[in-house]
């Protein structure tokens, strides 16, 4: 091997550490990038030249040469976050945005939304994932849009409750007894606040009419046999347009009755809607239900619940229904399934839309292309959507961000290795040099 030789192979090794170290720097200096991947600069031998000897073939390195520089795709520390559109990914994928034309990956989940309420990168680059209509979630991918919009009234067709009667002792009063206000529940005498006082249970639940204007029903129990509770849904008067009403007096909107067994559970329920003609102002006629956990048509069990089990005094367990008034977008709020949640000023949450994760089958294979972005390739295969938390897709986390995958203490070892072999090489020139000086003296 000449000495020219032995410059090239020395020449050879610097190249390959001064590679080395443009790598680690590029690590370094992205050590606070969100989501970036560290390089990791792979080096091989070039072909050695051959001689044949007498001992057979013999072969002489020629140094080494910069193979490939390969992402690190492990997972990132994750960080809270102040801001509720940013999202990191907790396991594998990407998160796939377009420029219009093309589409890039990334694992950089720093997001807002733009002027038409679109989800883009800092860059502009637009989020892709499934849209939403009405809370039901589109199966197709396109460029994620959150509606901002407030959210329109919704008035009370269901009211479910959940009861514990403590059963009374004989004599039984009827639902309308010398006891309590003489007259009907029409609105013109019977004085809603001590009617349902002089009941043996009453609940009360804020509804919705279509105009989103809250009102107070009250639903009033009494017991009027061994196992027989009648029972009716009350409003006051003086919010409706009934001719000759009364303020604070009772009307009712529905009655009924609820047959229970020898052991306290519900068998039987009846349930009519008042004949009476009324609305409050402004909004439609009022025709709700009343769910106690029976259907009153078919006898199926319901959502409700209501027994006769109860000890000491008569309970009301839980009251839901399901209107509400109009609602301002207050915050937005990402769920591990990726899905964006909006919460509104009226209590309501609604999905908005949901992430779309991108994997690959060899996302080793994706080429970096600046801005925290990657662009697939022959090499990576194409990307396969799909929603967080399937497949092997990883889960989303809001309000918190990936970190960079660059661990410091490492790059500085990398970094003394690569600068000791940069300086040997150094050396392995110089020598070859000074020998080169040698041999010239010598002619």
């Amino acid at each position: 091997m000449s000495l020219f030789n032995t410059l090239q192979t020395g020449a050879s090794g610097l190249g390959v550490s001064g590679a080395s170290l443009g790598v680690i720097g590029d690590n370094i200096a992205n050590l606070n990038t969100t989501g970036f991947k560290r390089g990791r600069a792979n080096f091989a031998d070039m072909i050695p030249g051959g001689t044949f000897g007498l001992a057979g073939p013999q072969q002489v390195g020629r140094g080494a040469m910069l193979n490939n520089i390969s992402t690190q795709m492990s997972q990132g520390a994750l960080s809270a976050s102040g801001s509720s559109l940013d999202i990191a990914i907790n396991g594998s994928g990407f998160f796939q945005v377009s420029s219009g034309s093309e589409s890039f990956y990334t694992r950089d989940g720093v997001f807002g939304l733009d002027a038409e309420g679109f989800m883009t990168t800092p860059s502009g680059y637009r989020l892709q994932g499934y849209g939403a209509e009405d809370g039901v979630v589109s199966p197709v991918v396109g460029d994620l849009h959150i509606d901002q919009r407030p959210i329109p009234p919704q008035v009370t067709e269901d009211i479910t409750l959940s009861l514990s009667f403590a059963p009374q002792e004989a004599p039984y009063e009827t639902f309308l007894s010398d006891a309590q206000t003489a007259g009907t529940l029409d609105g013109t005498g019977v004085d809603l606040d001590t009617f349902a006082a002089d009941m043996d249970h009453s609940t009360s639940v804020t509804v919705y009419d279509s105009m989103g204007q809250p009102h107070d029903a009250v639903v009033v129990f009494e017991q009027t046999g061994p196992n027989d509770w009648s029972y009716s849904m009350l409003i006051d008067a003086g919010e409706t347009d009934v001719a000759g009403a009364v303020d604070g007096a009772a009307l009712e909107v529905m009655s009924g009755t609820m047959t229970f067994d020898t052991e306290g559970q519900l068998s039987g329920v009846t349930q009519a809607l008042s004949g009476a003609a009324w609305s409050w102002p402004g909004a439609d006629p009022w025709t709700p239900s009343l769910d106690l956990g029976l259907d009153p048509v078919t006898g199926d069990a319901t959502d409700g619940a209501a027994n006769a089990t109860g000890n000491g005094e008569s309970a009301t367990l839980s009251v839901s229904q399901d209107g509400y008034a109009q609602g301002n977008l207050d915050n937005l709020q990402v769920d591990e399934d990726g899905n964006i949640l909006g919460r509104y000023t009226n209590g309501e949450e609604i999905v908005l839309g949901q992430l779309a994760i991108a994997t690959f089958d060899a996302e080793g294979g994706l080429e970096r292309s600046g801005g925290n972005l990657f662009r697939a390739t022959l090499a990576s295969g194409d990307p396969a959507l799909g929603v967080p938390g399937s497949g092997t897709r990883g889960s989303t986390l809001g309000y918190a961000l990936e970190r960079s995958n660059v661990d410091l203490e490492d790059e500085f070892v990398d970094m003394i290795q690569a600068q000791r072999s940069y300086q040997a090489n150094a050396g392995v020139v110089s020598t070859a040099d000074e020998t080169l000086q040698e041999l010239v003296q010598l002619v």
